[in-house]
C-alpha cells in the first residue's frame, strides 16, 4: 500500500521538481546543481527498488507475530481511527527521527538524507536503502491493532507531506510556525551549523519538537550551511548508504577494547573510541571555510546521466508492478539493471573515465542474454528495449571519450556558473 501511494504521487514529485528548478533559475539563486540532485534522485530510486530484494526483519515480524498480538479491533472505515493513526504515527515517527540523530547505529540508516549540502526538492527523496530499525517505532500502534493498511497509509502520507517542506522558495508562514513543520523549521533541520544541529525532528506537527525540548526556530542572522558533519564527497548511492556502517565497522575492528567494539553501535551519534580517535582523527567540515563537493564535468556527461535517471523511473515502475510474478533471481537482475547505470554514471560525474560505463553496458546485455529465455515477453521488451536505446544515447554522447571541462559561464545546475560555488543562500 504504502509503496503503491507513493508510486502514484511520483509524477507530483517530479512535476514540483521541474516547477522549482524553473523558479531557481528565473530567481538565478543557485539552489539546485546537477550532481547534487543527480546524487539524491539516484538515492532515491534505489530506496524503492532496494526494498524488493533485500529481506525486511519488520516485515517478518509484522506478518507473522503481530496477527496474534493485537489488542483492539479498530474499525478502518471510522474517521477517528484514520485521524487518531495519522497524529500517532508522526508522535512515534518523532522519535524514531530523534533517535536517528541520537544513536550511531540509528544515524549510519538516516545520515543518508543529511548527505545533500544543497536544500531543494530533490533532497526529500533521498532517501536510505540502509535504515533496519525503524520498523520497531511502528510495533506499539500495530500492536495497539490500528489495521496494517490504514498504518501503512498514514505512513505514506506522512512521507508524502514532508516532501514540500524540503525548500529555499518559501520563507515563514506565520501561525503555521508553531504547530506544522514548515520549510523555514526544516531548514534548521538540516543545516550542520552549531545552532541547529540535532533540532526540528517532527514529520508533519512541530509540537512535538516544542514540547519535548528540540525546537530550534531559523535564525536570520544565520546563514544556513547544509549537509553532514562528515561530508560524503561521493555521488556513488551504494557508498553513500555504506559510508557511517563503514566508518562504525573501522571503528569497531580498531578499538584495542571489546567493550568499545561492543558499544559503539549503541553511542551517542558521533562518538568514536579514545583510542581511535587519536590514530584516525575525525575528518569534520570546516564551517568557516565550507566548500561544497562540486566536481565539474561536461554537457554531454550531464545529458547521458540524465537519460539514466529518466530511464531508471520508468524501469523501476516496471519493476514494482511486477515483482510478484518474478523469481529472485529476476528481481536481483531487475534490480542490477536499475542499479548499476546509477553507480557508473555517478562515476562519470566524478570524473572518472568511462571505463566502467563500457564494462557495464556489456555486462549488462551478457545477463541479459542468459536471461531473456526465462524472462517473460513483457519484460524481454522492456529491458531489452532500455538496453538498446542505452547503447545508441552511450555511442552518441560518450563513444569518443572525451570528459571535456566546460568553460566558465556555461549555463548549467552547477552554482559555480552563477559565480556561487561553495555558497549557501536563503530565499
Amino acid at each position: 500500500m504504502k509503496d503503491l501511494i507513493l508510486l502514484l504521487a511520483t509524477p507530483f514529485f517530479l512535476l514540483c521538481i521541474a516547477l522549482e528548478l524553473w523558479v531557481d533559475h528565473r530567481r538565478g539563486t543557485g539552489y539546485y546543481r546537477f550532481n547534487d540532485a543527480f546524487g539524491s534522485l539516484s538515492l532515491g530510486i534505489l530506496s524503492r527498488s532496494s526494498t524488493l530484494v533485500v529481506f525486511s526483519l519488520g516485515a517478518l515480524v509484522i506478518d507473522r507475530l503481530l496477527p496474534d498480538s493485537r489488542l483492539m479491533e479498530w474499525d478502518s472505515a471510522s474517521v477517528w481511527t484514520w485521524v487518531f493513526t495519522f497524529v500517532a504515527y508522526d508522535f512515534m515517527y518523532y522519535w524514531l527521527h530523534r533517535t536517528g540523530h541520537s544513536l550511531n547505529v540509528f544515524w549510519a540508516g538516516h545520515a543518508i538524507h543529511h548527505q545533500s549540502e544543497d536544500y531543494n526538492l530533490t533532497t526529500a527523496l533521498r532517501q536510505t536503502s540502509s535504515e533496519i530499525w525503524g520498523w520497531v517505532f511502528g510495533l506499539p500502534l500495530l500492536m495497539l491493532g490500528i489495521p496494517l493498511e490504514v498504518y501503512l497509509t498514514c505512513g505514506a502520507l506522512n512521507l508524502i507531506y514532508q516532501f514540500w517542506v524540503h525548500t529555499q522558495h518559501i520563507d515563514k508562514l506565520g501561525w503555521m510556525e508553531g504547530v506544522m513543520v514548515t520549510p523555514s523549521n526544516h531548514r534548521v533541520h538540516h543545516g550542520q551549523n552549531p545552532e541547529y544541529i540535532d533540532k526540528n525532528h517532527g514529520g508533519v506537527f512541530i509540537v512535538w519538537d516544542r514540547l519535548f525540548g528540540t525546537f530550534q526556530p531559523e535564525l536570520d542572522h544565520v546563514q544556513t550551511i547544509y549537509g553532514a558533519r562528515t561530508p560524503l564527497h561521493s555521488l556513488n548511492p551504494i557508498w553513500a548508504n555504506c559510508q557511517v556502517w563503514s566508518s562504525l565497522i573501522r571503528d569497531a575492528w580498531h578499538a584495542s577494547s571489546w567493550w568499545d567494539k561492543c558499544r559503539i553501535w549503541f553511542m551517542p551519534t558521533g562518538w568514536r573510541p579514545a583510542d581511535v580517535e587519536q590514530k584516525f582523527p575525525s575528518q569534520h567540515s570546516d564551517l568557516a571555510s565550507f566548500q561544497k563537493y562540486d566536481p565539474v564535468t561536461d554537457n554531454r556527461t550531464r545529458w547521458y546521466c540524465l537519460f539514466q535517471l529518466a530511464a531508471a523511473v520508468p524501469l523501476l515502475v516496471y519493476f514494482l508492478e511486477h515483482f510478484k510474478e518474478l523469481d529472485y533471481f529476476l528481481l536481483a537482475l531487475g534490480f542490477a539493471m536499475i542499479t548499476l547505470p546509477l553507480i557508473t554514471t555517478a562515476w562519470l560525474l566524478e570524473g572518472r573515465k568511462k571505463d566502467w560505463e563500457t564494462v557495464r553496458l556489456l555486462v549488462s546485455w551478457l545477463g541479459f542474454g542468459l536471461a531473456c529465455k526465462i524472462m517473460s515477453p513483457s519484460s524481454v521488451m522492456v529491458f531489452g528495449g532500455y538496453l538498446l536505446l542505452n547503447s545508441v544515447v552511450y555511442w552518441l554522447l560518450l563513444r569518443d571519450g572525451r570528459l571535456e571541462l566546460e568553460s566558465q559561464g556555461t549555463k548549467d545546475w552547477n552554482t559555480e556558473s552563477r559565480g556561487m560555488k561553495g555558497q549557501n543562500t536563503e530565499g
